[in-house]
């Protein structure tokens, strides 16, 4: 039976006579076994089983160890937790009145338009003032028979709506940037350090409160069982309205200094930063990310209408985004080498950003939210400018230079739009036109978007006082 040398190395089939050296390795086969051929095919079969086993074992460690860390990337870069593990529901269906005498909470309703139905007059002299001892940066809330504010001097207070006298105040101890949120028998109040508290609406007893320990300056939004409210390690906190419980958080990258929008299940959120961003309600999952560009800060909120996002960002440009557009893992870095290719002029054409719908440059900032009117869109710039825009276009219809700086997210009332002003002027604009058609004077520089309900315009002054305005009736 034919004999043959068995390579230990590599078990290559050496002839017994031929070289002192293996045909495959070219290794020394001084040492090698002299074996039947049958005998050396069965060696070197075993001897490859082992060598694929070791490699399938490693491999499979490999796989074991790598994979984990693939799918926690992914997981991480896509903010797809909230998918594997859902946070936990809201425990009520709570919500702010729709009632068109009442501004409930920020902007009046949570998609954050600012408008209201109401006809408003021109006012002819104060109902009321209620005074302070620091200036009030924020709006108050007005529902019922009732003025919610929260002050700078450490108060959140309610108001007799006729006459301003107290009926109750609850002690945060801290200042306060945040317009009250009220809904039922609960009014939601924020201060600056970052303390959130339910209190009863009818005696201002504490509910139950929740200390972020995180700044907030934005006021907090009620929508389906669940205060949203946006904090300046910039986080979006969702809050069971019925107990503060924390349902989830959401890293926007950067402060988050107004308010959130929301409709139909999604939050629509603007930062410091240039990303306007959409997030499921449910899963605090972020759904589209739309990037303004460098230098194009969004920090006034966005306000929705429909299907549509608007926002405006400072270097003056207003910008109309479809929310229901969805950002898919990958997606940007695509894009990101698509504007690249194109700037070297080996794509023919821009490749056009997933949301895109209009932006209408107007010059200035916008630091403020925009307010909605039907078909409309108003802005306001920090250096005096109002500017109305085609809500479908982005065309513009009228623009009216002021005398003096912007200091209040403007709001709508009916025709007229209210712009409050450095020099502590209330205007009332044609909403048709732009036209000035009235302006009344207080004490100081306005800080809070006027707020209007019934035949009342309710204005926050830095001097300290809330003013309630009427006509001359």
């Amino acid at each position: 039976m034919e004999q043959v040398r068995l390579c230990n190395i590599c078990g290559h089939h050496n002839p017994v006579d031929g070289s002192s050296r293996c045909a495959n390795c070219w290794l020394s086969l001084r040492r090698a076994a002299t074996l039947t051929l049958v005998e050396a095919e069965k060696l070197t079969r075993r001897r490859r089983f082992g060598y694929l086993r070791v490699r399938l074992v490693r491999r499979g460690l490999l796989l074991a160890i790598l994979l984990p860390l693939a799918l926690w990337w992914v997981v991480a870069k896509n903010d797809l937790g909230p998918l594997i593990w859902p946070p936990p529901a809201a425990t009520t269906n709570l919500n702010v009145t729709t009632d068109m005498d009442a501004w409930p909470q920020a902007r009046r309703t949570s998609q954050n338009t600012g408008y209201t139905a109401n006809s408003v007059p021109a006012p002819q002299r104060i109902l009321w003032t209620f005074e302070t001892s620091k200036p009030i940066v924020a709006s108050p809330a007005v529902v019922g028979d009732r003025v919610y504010l929260a002050t700078e001097d450490g108060r959140t207070v309610a108001l007799d709506r006729s006459t301003g006298a107290i009926v109750w105040e609850y002690q945060t101890g801290f200042p306060s940037s945040s317009t009250p949120a009220v809904a039922a028998d609960l009014v939601f109040t924020v201060t600056r350090p970052g303390v959130v508290t339910a209190l009863e609406r009818n005696t201002g007893a504490r509910r139950w409160e929740q200390d972020l320990h995180k700044p907030i300056l934005a006021s907090p939004i009620l929508a389906d069982g669940t205060l949203y409210i946006g904090a300046s390690d910039s986080n979006l906190y969702a809050l069971d309205a019925a107990t503060g419980r924390l349902r989830w958080s959401f890293d926007a990258s950067d402060w988050i200094t107004s308010a959130v929008a929301y409709l139909d299940g999604n939050l629509v959120v603007t930062s410091q930063d240039h990303n306007l961003r959409v997030v499921g309600a449910k899963s605090g999952r972020q759904r589209l990310i739309y990037d303004t560009g460098r230098g194009r800060p969004s920090p006034g909120g966005a306000a929705i209408q429909g299907d549509v996002a608007y926002f405006g960002s400072l270097g003056g440009r207003v910008w109309a985004v479809d929310r229901q557009a969805r950002t898919y893992p990958f997606e940007r870095s695509l894009l990101f080498w698509q504007s690249t290719l194109y700037i070297w002029g080996i794509l023919p054409n821009a490749p056009v950003q997933k949301g895109s719908i209009w932006a209408t440059h107007i010059g200035g900032d916008i630091p403020y939210p925009l307010a909605l009117s039907r078909d409309t869109v108003y802005a306001a710039t920090v250096q005096g400018k109002v500017v109305a825009l085609n809500a479908a276009t982005g065309e513009e219809l009228w623009s009216t230079e002021l005398d003096s700086e912007i200091t209040a997210p403007p709001t709508v009332a009916g025709n007229t739009v209210l712009i409050g002003a450095e020099n502590g002027r209330v205007l009332g604009l044609n909403a048709s036109t732009g036209m000035v058609e009235w302006n009344f004077q207080i004490g100081g520089k306005i800080t809070g978007s006027p707020v209007v309900v019934g035949r009342t315009i309710f204005v926050a002054s830095h001097d300290g006082k809330l003013y309630a305005l009427t006509g001359g009736e």
